[in-house]
């Protein structure tokens, strides 16, 4: 029945009568006997052994059970009708709930503190109490609860499944990811939540652009879009989604520009939006310093450099301003490279900004900015011979190097040779 010892002890008051009730012990007692009849150090009495009969009764509408309990579903008296107490305890059984309201808040809790300290620990630390979560989260579903907690509860479960797939992206685990991802749009559809199931999609959509599928990529994001194109979630799925894909594209560099208009104008009017720079793991919608960020990665892939420079400077003080290492880094990393690729070329600055990246990340290299640091590598091989690019290539070598980075790092000949 998937129910906890506690929950047995409480079943067990509910079925004894009023005159049964004033004889038990309290709940600690009940479980403790509880115990020993699991163990077989004791047998059942015979109170006990009405009320378990009881219990698996009301529990199992089976007929089967209901022949052993001679009740056909339900307690009669002498007289052929029910017994009063047993129709209230038939009652409670069906709204029973192996969950309570704190159970759920610290669930929600846990979610919210890996979302406010995801980008100052990184997913290393953190994977491992939402694996727990994900385990204690299905083991309740398989109980019963109201249908107001059920849905809750996969609102929940497809969080952290969400979670989880985000996670494994940023370690360099792709089929993880896309697993993770699959089972939070299962979960985000059962609860029926439009929300979850864009932001799924959003994560499914930037799993897949660092796997270089990027016209999946695109699909995915487009696909989240068409649930409700007005809602906040939408500019995410515009910027980090679409326009970061399609500007990989070759022949769909027109299409990112616009989805880059289309994501800014969506967030300049949509009111309520987060202050500062947003979680790139938080639920909610993209605050317009992430989306301008995102604007600038599209920019540098569409090869505008003047644009990526005028909207980085917009972020600038945000970005330096907040808790996020991996903001930080990347933004530097768009600049270093549109500082190489404008006409007249700042080497030395681009790869000061490009040592910067990895030292504050060193501690928690992820995927894009192995990514992207690499990119740097490659468009500064021109300059090799020059002290500071060499510096830098030294740099990325020795971040290599570093134990965790290993498992978000593909081997680059490029970089090594």
């Amino acid at each position: 029945m998937c129910w906890t010892q506690n929950e047995l002890a409480r079943r067990l008051e509910l079925a004894a009568d009023a005159a049964t009730r004033k004889h038990l012990p309290a709940r600690s007692s009940i479980i403790r006997e509880i115990r020993f009849h699991e163990s077989g150090r004791h047998q059942p009495g015979s109170i006990y052994t009405e009320l378990y009969r009881r219990v698996w009764a009301l529990a199992d509408a089976s007929p089967t059970a209901a022949a052993i309990a001679g009740i056909d579903g339900s307690l009669r008296t002498a007289d052929g009708l029910e017994d009063p107490t047993s129709i209230v305890a038939q009652a409670r059984s069906l709204i029973a709930s192996n969950v309570d309201q704190a159970v759920l808040a610290t669930a929600s809790s846990s979610i919210r503190h890996v979302v406010d300290t995801y980008e100052g620990q990184g997913p290393w630390p953190l994977v491992g109490d939402m694996r727990g979560l994900r385990s204690t989260l299905y083991s309740l579903l398989r109980g019963r609860q109201s249908l107001s907690q059920r849905r809750e509860l996969f609102v929940l479960a497809g969080r952290v499944s969400g979670l989880l797939s985000y996670m494994a992206v940023n370690m360099g685990r792709p089929v993880l990811a896309d697993s993770y991802a699959t089972e939070a749009a299962m979960l985000a559809g059962e609860a029926d939540d439009a929300e979850l199931q864009m932001w799924v999609l959003g994560t499914r959509s930037f799993g897949l652009y660092y796997q270089g599928r990027y016209d999946e990529a695109d699909s995915a994001a487009a696909a989240g879009v068409a649930i409700d194109p007005s809602s906040p979630q939408a500019i995410r799925l515009l910027i980090n989604g679409r326009a970061r894909a399609l500007a990989r594209i070759e022949t769909r560099k027109g299409e990112a520009e616009r989805m880059i208009g289309e994501a800014l104008a969506l967030s300049d009017r949509t009111e309520g939006l987060p202050s500062g720079m947003s979680s790139c793991i938080a639920f909610g919608p993209y605050s317009p310093a992430r989306t301008t960020a995102n604007a600038v990665t599209a920019f540098l892939s569409l090869g505008k450099s003047a644009q990526v420079l005028h909207y980085a400077d917009q972020v600038d003080e945000l970005v330096e301003g907040s808790d996020s290492r991996w903001s930080k880094a990347l933004v530097r990393l768009d600049v270093a490279s549109a500082l190489l690729a404008q006409p007249s070329p700042e080497v030395e600055r681009a790869m000061t900004l490009g040592r910067e990246a990895l030292e504050v990340t060193a501690e928690a290299p992820i995927r894009s900015v192995s990514q992207r640091a690499r990119e740097l590598a490659n468009h500064a091989g021109r300059w090799a011979k020059h002290q500071e690019a060499a510096a830098y290539r030294q740099r990325l070598l020795d971040w290599h190097a570093e134990p965790l980075a290993h498992a978000v790092i593909e081997e680059d000949p490029g970089i090594r040779g």
